[in-house]
Parts: structure tokens; C-alpha cells; sequence
């Protein structure tokens, strides 16, 4: 799991490269942010030791100045350890002034905040009316600090939640994510066959439909390997993620299969070609060289699959159809999962899908069942995609109980 620690203005800060340290040795990885005052009271140097990444402070001396939208994509949890009285009042209010204020107003995953501060300070009114809101509107979960005698020498609830109390309530929504542990190999993209150094034949697909499938599987705990072809938009993937970028349909072919005995899903999203030219030109081939370019016919991925896999792997297949009508469309579909001996089909027309934000799909089972679908966004598409994927896997393994 991907988390983000936003530490701020509190004496019990110096507590968090501890907290650094149990989090990395359970396998997670933890990316820091500090306010300015905090780093008075925990050293940069120590936090980047323990979490292998460097620090964030301040968004100005970030490379990527989308940083604070991108930090929502490149991790699973936001958690405020410890928040002080000053950040509480900031997200409630909807002030951005710093890089934990504004990252936090731009994120969308779970979030947590264990408050730290003098008991006075924590009973104020206003702070906890602020509290309720993040709570109560925002979608914060409360991590509640801990009645005891302070740095101050004042006594009363105010304490940072022990450690051990803080790890065992995010690390127990790892375990609630749909799709924790469940291995999945997505392809995305067109494939390119080369006719000369420069030049290549290839198809219109945007890899969007892949990465939307990438996406919703990250969001829900899943662990992935991304094969990626030709795109309009290459994917970052998360850092306990496997990314391979491939051109050909034999790189493609090669990678998946490589990666069929660590896969309980294979998801094939990508649009490989089917042909690539018989001869491939060491150099530049001139116009008044050629007059025709031969063809020949490329391995068929998922016959390959079907032979390797094991048999509670399952295995997704897509098909974009030129068909006239919804009876078409499904005897094409049908006609692919049969010889491919495929567990699912998604089927949809090509004029719903290429280079759209959108598509309408319907998905065949092997066991005759079909689902249709309206319009959706490709996101919606995959979050449909992929939560019956899991549904199949789960009766070929006998799970009851996750979809």
C-alpha cells in the first residue's frame, strides 16, 4: 500500500520516523510531507532514510507542479500524523497556503488524521467543530488522540494515538480493498509492426480503455502488471506495480506470457496487430522501390495464453467489431471467446469506442450469460470490466463473498 504521511507543527513529530520504520517493514511503501515548522522538530534526513523517498516540503521546489493533484494517483492513503490544530483548521476551511493543505483539498482516496495537541487546545470550540467536519463532511477518519500527561506538563486527551494503534487502523483498510492480492497482467495499446527504420503499420487504438482498467484495479488493492503498447498517453504506474513498454505483437506476446504464473487475472485490453510485413527493411526504403508490402500473420496471443495459463487463471478478452447491429456484434464475440477458449468478452463497436472518453459495452460469459451496458465513461466501463473479472475468478477458486 501507498501512503501518504503529512506531518505537521507538533512536538510528537519526532515520534513519526518510527512510524516510518513499521509501515516500510510491513511492505508499504510511505511518502512524507512536512510542513515548515515540523521540520523544526523531525529531521528530513531521518524521514527520507526510512521511507527511501525524499521528502516534500514545499510544492515550488517540485519537479512535476502538479504534484499535488498527481500525489492522489501515486498513493492509496493520505494520513495526517500528527495533525495539529493549525492543518485541521486549514482543511476544514478550505485553505491551501501550503503543500499538505493543498495536497490534502486535492485528494479523493481514504484519508485519516490522528490530531496532537495541548488539551486545551484540542477541547477549543472551534477546533472541535473542525474536527466534526473533517469527519463528517470531508471523509476524514479519526484517529483519536490519547488522554494522558503532554510535553507541556498539562494532562488530559490531547496525546498522539500510539503507534502501534495508528498502524493497525490504516493497515486494516489494506485489508478491506476489493481486490487486495489478487494479481492482475493488463495489456493497453496498439502494437506497431515495422516496414524500415522509420515507418510502421499499426491501428488507432488510445490505450485509454487500458488504462482505465489499470486504474480502477490500483484504487481497489489489486497488484499489476501493465503491459503497455503504443499510446496517446503513456501511464505512470504505481511504485509496487510493474510497468513493460513493448512495440511489437511478438513483445506483447512474450511479455504475457512471461507473466501468465504470476496472474490470476489477465486482462487483454491492448489491440495488437494481426499481420506485419513478411520483409523488414534495414534501411529507409525509397518510394520507387516498392510497390507492395506482404503480409504475414502474427501468432495469436490468447491461443498462447490458453496453453500456458493455469486453470483458475482467468482470462478477459476484448473484441471492437465493425457490426452493423447488436446480433452481429454478438455472434463476432461469441465466434472469439469459443476458439480462444476465453472466460469473458467485452464486446463493443468500434465506432462507440476509438479515441472516445466513452463506450458502450456488453460483456459475454462462457457460460451463455451476457451483460449489456449504456454509455459510460471508460473509467465506469473498467470499474463493470473488472469487478466481473473478479466475480469469475472468485468461482473458479471457490471465494465467496468479494466483487
Amino acid at each position: 500500500m501507498r501512503i501518504l504521511l503529512a506531518i505537521t507543527s507538533s512536538i510528537s513529530a519526532y515520534k513519526t520516523p518510527f512510524l516510518v520504520s513499521h509501515l516500510k517493514k510491513q511492505g508499504h511503501n510511505v511518502i512524507c510531507a512536512v510542513t515548515k515548522n515540523a521540520q523544526n522538530m523531525v529531521g528530513a534526513k531521518a524521514l527520507e532514510t526510512m521511507s527511501g523517498n525524499k521528502i516534500i516540503t514545499d510544492l515550488w521546489q517540485e519537479d512535476d507542479i502538479l504534484r499535488h493533484i498527481h500525489i492522489n494517483e501515486e498513493t492509496d492513503i493520505l494520513l495526517i500524523a500528527p495533525a495539529d490544530v493549525n492543518i485541521i483548521g486549514k482543511i476544514a476551511n478550505g485553505i491551501c497556503d501550503d503543500a499538505i493543505s493543498t495536497m490534502a483539498c486535492a485528494y479523493t482516496k481514504k484519508k485519516y488524521f490522528a490530531p496532537a495537541m495541548n488539551p486545551n487546545m484540542w477541547a477549543n470550540k472551534a477546533n472541535q467543530r473542525n474536527v466534526k467536519y473533517l469527519i463528517e463532511e470531508l471523509n476524514y477518519e479519526l484517529i483519536s488522540p490519547e488522554s494522558g500527561e503532554m510535553a507541556c506538563n498539562d494532562t488530559g486527551v490531547g496525546r498522539l494515538a500510539d503507534i502501534d494503534t495508528i498502524i493497525q487502523k490504516v493497515t486494516s483498510y489494506n485489508k478491506s480493498l476489493k481486490y487486495n492480492n489478487i494479481r492482475f497482467t493488463i495489456t493497453s495499446g496498439a502494437t506497431i509492426e515495422w516496414i524500415d527504420p522509420i515507418r510502421y503499420i499499426t491501428n488507432n487504438s488510445s490505450g485509454k480503455m487500458g488504462a482505465s482498467i489499470y486504474e480502477e484495479i490500483s484504487s481497489n488493492g489489486g497488484i499489476s502488471t501493465y503491459i503497455e503498447g503504443k499510446v496517446n498517453e503513456p501511464l505512470n504506474v504505481k511504485n509496487n506495480d510493474k510497468k513493460i513498454k513493448v512495440n511489437t505483437t511478438k513483445e506483447l506476446q512474450d511479455n504475457v506470457l512471461n507473466e501468465l504464473d504470476n496472474t490470476d487475472i489477465l486482462i487483454m485490453a491492448a489491440a495488437p496487430l494481426d499481420f506485419r510485413p513478411a520483409q523488414v527493411f534495414d534501411k529507409k526504403v525509397k518510394k520507387h522501390n516498392i510497390n507492395t508490402i506482404e503480409l504475414i500473420e502474427n501468432d495469436d496471443i490468447l491461443l498462447s495464453a490458453k496453453n500456458k495459463k493455469k486453470n483458475q487463471t482467468v482470462i478477459v478478452s476484448f473484441a471492437a467489431e465493425t457490426a452493423e447491429n447488436d446480433e452481429e456484434l454478438k455472434n463476432y464475440a461469441l465466434d472469439k471467446m469459443n476458439r480462444k477458449d476465453a472466460d469473458m468478452i467485452v464486446a463493443n463497436k468500434i465506432k462507440d469506442a476509438i479515441g472516445k472518453d466513452t463506450n458502450k459495452i456488453t460483456i459475454f460469459f462462457k457460460d451463455g450469460r451476457f451483460k449489456s451496458f449504456p454509455v459510460l465513461n471508460k473509467r465506469e466501463c473498467a470499474k463493470e470490466i473488472v469487478s466481473e473479472a473478479v466475480s469469475e475468478w472468485n468461482k473458479k477458486n471457490n471465494i465467496t463473498g468479494l466483487k
